[in-house]
């Protein structure tokens, strides 16, 4: 029965196994910022790949390769990545740029550990990442190569994708396939040809294998948000590791807004009582399952130059305001924690004013440790007001940009417009449709706040609308959605509720506060807080949405108020500060080596590559240079295919046979003249090893008796891999 050739290059499996370790970053997309950085983590693993090939090209040792590789990333992430106290790159691996690698990569774990997701690139982050990587490569490609435990090496190739499993986050599907098939063409390669001595028993392959694809099958459909999604329990953080908050942009209706922590991220003092709310992010694409928030380019205008607001506010000098002092904690955000009412701010540096999404950015900075001051009025929205703004509805006042009444087609949209009719039956004026929608969703005999929800599918409002059981990001996103079926523009606005009182005007907000909440536009008015989500988890609506609080007013609207607080006094011409770098947030592509140079060292190793493969495969090129019996014996043993490679420990009688049953393995054996060369050979280097005068035959002859064995055992294992017997 004929049996499967040798794999002559099991060295093909190591770019595939350093390809799918690259792809193993994606699996951290929620939790890294993606960006440049990663080209600093390709050079190295180009780098330890190639050098990795070339070594297992030019010896047969299972731990040199491996060996050699980990110098040669560490080589090159020295200049990448170590500096000098004064700053200075290091080029050479000296004993001070050692330590200076070190310093970077203990760097690179403080600032992991004092950041949240996603994490901005910063030089010391990137090094500690790209030292990982290596790692995780070196591991994976010994398995795989060394032992021909590639099914193992999957489980490791495997780890990176692991957080979106646990924690539930989408990732990149094209990544994660791709990745998985750089690992089956690694199998592929490395499957067989394996000597006797290094084989892997059957059972364990099976089972490694076995294990890896069950693994690959939970991984896949969970990470991709597709069938299943939500089966596995969601797990949160202990307490006692959480030391900063992050907000969860890609808002999926099957994820939780963030975890339940008791962690203070804000506090703030007024004489004005609780802030009903903080708004941080406004959000406007929805395509059935999740939000995404688009990149736009830095607003111009100073967040300290005067109102902010989304409409003008022409009575603001008659309008009753108070000032709330924020300090922000253990909060990581690019945008100002704000109360969702006109407002002035008073901050220092970079920070700016987006008119379109009424947000405060930061340009380079963050809310990390951040003090600032806003006058506000919060009790500038009235049910009067809203209602008086019927007539500019009908003129035509509201945002021309169409995404804020979109509906995804993933959405069953005249369902809900169905539902949305009879809701809104009754309403006269858009002020009392919006709040029709909102009383309906947090009427708790018709809906359930629960954060323990197992969502699936592939339009969440209507599986929510189904089951009637969800949390805020649920409840807030259905009304954006009943909202736009009526034309009515509508988004979802991101921040936190206005936490606890510690004493009679100091509050405090925790992490567990994080909170989303529908926004719909009202011209002249601007963009409206509406409370869909039950009181159980966020109090009374706000005052100008209660129903019981509120009615149709039969006589003149009154005026807003008279002021009380006087206005806080803003410089109308502020230029920004140059904007400082946060600490540990340098760019991880700073003015550094320039690309160049890494690439074009990788380039040299793979052009030795090729050379030492091409020397290699030249028919008795290694035998040639041999000068004594002993050197064209070992070298013969590297020259043959593998199942032919007898162990060291065999005397040369012995690695005869060894030699001859393999040659019955990928052929029909030896013919009468190579048998009778390998036989004479073997006699040649035992004489040379054992008898006291040594051997009689010349170099030259040994060397043609170990070519005509080497040539008759490439001919054969070339027509067995053709299929030819």
């Amino acid at each position: 029965m004929r049996t499967g050739a040798p794999g002559r290059s099991p060295w093909l499996a190591t770019p595939l196994i350093a390809g799918a370790t690259f792809l193993g970053l994606y699996g951290l997309s929620t939790m890294l910022e993606m960006g440049l950085w990663m080209r600093s983590v390709a050079t190295v693993l180009i780098v330890a790949a190639a050098a990795a090939i070339i070594t297992r090209l030019l010896s047969h040792s299972r731990t040199l390769p491996t060996v050699v590789a980990a110098l040669a990333a560490v080589i090159v992430m020295v200049p990448l990545f170590a500096r000098g106290e004064d700053g200075s790159r290091h080029i050479l691996p000296t004993p001070g740029a050692l330590g200076d690698l070190g310093v970077a990569l203990r760097d690179g774990v403080d600032y992991a550990a004092a950041t949240v997701a996603p994490a901005p690139a910063s030089l010391a982050l990137t090094a500690l990442i790209t030292a990982g990587a290596v790692a995780m490569f070196l591991f994976a490609e010994h398995l795989a190569v060394s032992w021909r435990a590639t099914a193992t090496a999957g489980l490791v190739l495997l780890l990176p994708w692991l957080p979106a499993v646990v924690f539930q986050h989408r990732v990149p599907s094209a990544a994660l396939l791709a990745a998985i098939v750089c690992w089956l063409l690694a199998l592929a390669f490395t499957r067989r040809g394996a000597p006797t001595d290094r084989r892997v028993p059957i059972a364990g392959a099976v089972a490694a294998t076995v294990a890896t694809m069950a693994a690959a099958l939970v991984v896949v459909p969970t990470a991709m948000g597709g069938n299943g999604w939500g089966m596995i329990p969601r797990i949160d953080a202990p307490a006692s590791l959480q030391t900063a908050t992050r907000l969860n942009l890609a808002l999926d209706l099957r994820t939780s807004l963030t975890t339940n922590s008791t962690t203070p991220v804000i506090t703030y003092s007024t004489s004005g009582g609780q802030v009903e709310a903080l708004r941080v992010y406004a959000l406007t694409d929805f395509n059935g399952v999740e939000w995404d928030r688009e990149v736009t380019d830095l607003p111009g205008s100073s967040a300290s130059s005067g109102l902010l607001w989304s409409e003008t506010v022409p009575d603001w000098e008659e309008l009753s305001r108070e000032r709330i002092d924020i300090q922000v904690l253990n909060l990581i955000e690019s945008n100002l924690p704000l109360p969702p009412s006109p407002r002035t701010v008073d901050i220092d540096g970079p920070w700016y004013y987006d008119h379109d999404r009424d947000e405060v950015v930061g340009d380079g900075v963050s809310t990390a440790n951040l003090q600032y001051s806003v006058v506000t009025a919060d009790d500038y929205t009235s049910p009067d007001e809203l209602r008086d703004a019927q007539p500019a509805i009908r003129a035509g006042g509201d945002p021309t940009d169409p995404r804020y009444v979109t509906v995804s087609p993933a959405i069953d949209s005249g369902r809900v417009a169905d539902l949305t009719a009879e809701v809104t039956g009754d309403a006269t004026t858009r002020y009392d449709q919006a709040v029709a929608i909102q009383d309906f969703l947090r009427n708790t005999s018709e809906f359930t706040y629960d954060t323990s929800v197992s969502p699936s599918g592939g339009d969440a409002v209507s599986t929510f609308l189904e089951d009637r059981t969800g949390y805020c990001v649920q409840f807030g996103t259905t009304m954006v959605v009943m909202a736009r079926t009526l034309d009515i523009p509508a988004r979802l606005a991101v921040g936190f509720l206005g936490g606890e009182a510690t004493t009679s005007s100091t509050f405090v907000v925790e992490g567990g506060d994080a909170h989303v909440w529908p926004e719909l536009w009202f011209p002249g008015e601007g963009w409206v807080r509406f409370e869909p989500t039950p009181a159980v988890q966020t109090g009374p609506p706000p005052s100008y949405a209660d129903p019981y609080l509120n009615a149709p007013s039969d006589g003149e609207q009154a005026p807003r108020g008279p002021t009380t607080a006087a206005p806080q006094q803003m410089p109308e011409d502020m230029l920004p500060a140059p904007a400082q770098p946060t600490p540990g947030q340098a760019a991880a592509q700073d003015d550094g080596v320039p690309l160049w140079v890494p690439v074009g060292i990788a380039l040299l190793l793979v052009t030795a590559g090729v050379l030492a493969w091409w020397w290699r495969a030249r028919g008795g090129s290694r035998l040639s240079s041999a000068a004594s019996a002993e050197q064209v014996w070992e070298r013969l043993r590297a020259e043959l295919p593998e199942p032919l490679q007898w162990p060291a420990s065999l005397t040369p009688y012995e690695a005869a046979e060894h030699a001859e049953s393999g040659m019955r393995v990928i052929g029909d054996g030896l013919s009468g003249g190579a048998r009778e060369a390998l036989t004479r050979l073997a006699h040649a280097v035992a004489d040379a090893r054992y008898a006291p005068e040594g051997t009689s035959a010349d170099v030259a002859t040994l060397r043609g008796w170990a070519s005509a064995v080497a040539e008759e055992a490439h001919a054969a294992a070339k027509a067995e891999r053709a299929g030819v017997r």
